[in-house]
């Protein structure tokens, strides 16, 4: 049976299940409506005066979630206003935990959307279809979170293998059709996926050595390997950032072949190793 307290992770999430309902055909995709409320008794504490206050009134605040199966789901938040009767003040449930701000979408359903996007290469369209939502809705969720992930400050501090590679971006006749891809491949060495660190506009020697020069001289001590494409131009630019001798294009075929051999496409390997 269909408990949505459970499968969908409202306790996390700090909300209690009032009610449920399905619309749609049995036979096919639905949604899934949850009516809920938090589940927090602080905040019926005044924060001036300590004293208990009473709820005003409440309104509803819809929430597209995660979708359960082919069904999407959207919370019906009850979110109460409070009044302190002593000190005259008044404010509503926190829902930051829940929903960013005035968000569409649920914290979870933002990152979910992120990982379709941008691991599953998903469309947002398709996202959009799943959370029953519109088009913009996950569009801007996703460039937001997106955005702020790669603001990290942090995320550059254990890279210590990079992997570099163009990606055909605009397949327009105007415009810069290529970006520089560079990866992280850091987490290969413990049977972990890559992860994406950035993506510059234009493929040349200035895109990578501009890019490498403003991560620091601590980032580029760090790398001690590079894999990238054989490009003559990414090499210069590493070379000219990093203290590196290179190594024989067998050789790198054959470090990858045993570290990373499902990180990049073999027949595309160039590496660089430190020999300091």
């Amino acid at each position: 049976m269909f408990d949505p307290q459970r499968f969908l992770g409202l306790d996390e999430m700090g909300l209690r299940v009032l009610s449920w309902r399905r619309l749609g055909r049995p036979d096919g995709p639905g949604l899934r409506q949850i009516r809920c409320e938090p589940d927090s008794h602080d905040a019926r504490w005044c924060p001036s005066c300590g004293a208990y206050a009473r709820v005003r009134s409440s309104w509803l605040r819809t929430l597209a979630h995660v979708p359960y199966g082919d069904d999407a789901v959207h919370l019906l938040v009850r979110v109460r206003r409070y009044e302190c009767v002593p000190c005259s003040r008044s404010w509503s449930d926190d829902l930051e935990a829940v929903g960013a701000g005035r968000g569409v979408l649920s914290v979870p359903a933002v990152m979910w959307a992120l990982r379709r996007v941008c691991l599953d290469s998903m469309t947002v369209s398709a996202c959009a279809r799943l959370l029953h939502v519109a088009w913009a809705v996950v569009d801007r969720a996703v460039r937001e979170q997106g955005m702020l992930l790669l603001e990290q400050a942090d995320r550059f501090s254990s890279v210590r293998a990079i992997g570099v590679d163009e990606h055909v971006w605009r397949h327009g006749a105007f415009g810069d059709r290529y970006v520089t891809v560079i990866v992280d491949l850091t987490p290969r060495c413990d049977g972990r996926p890559a992860r994406l660190l950035d993506m510059v506009p234009g493929r040349s020697a200035q895109v990578l050595r501009e890019w490498m020069q403003a991560r620091g001289g601590e980032f580029t001590r760090r790398v001690g390997v590079v894999a990238m494409d054989a490009f003559a131009g990414w090499k210069q630019a590493v070379e000219s950032v990093v203290c590196f001798a290179s190594m024989s294009f067998q050789q790198a075929h054959q470090y990858f072949s045993a570290v990373w051999a499902d990180g990049f496409p073999r027949s595309r390997h160039h590496a660089v190793s430190d020999v300091r």
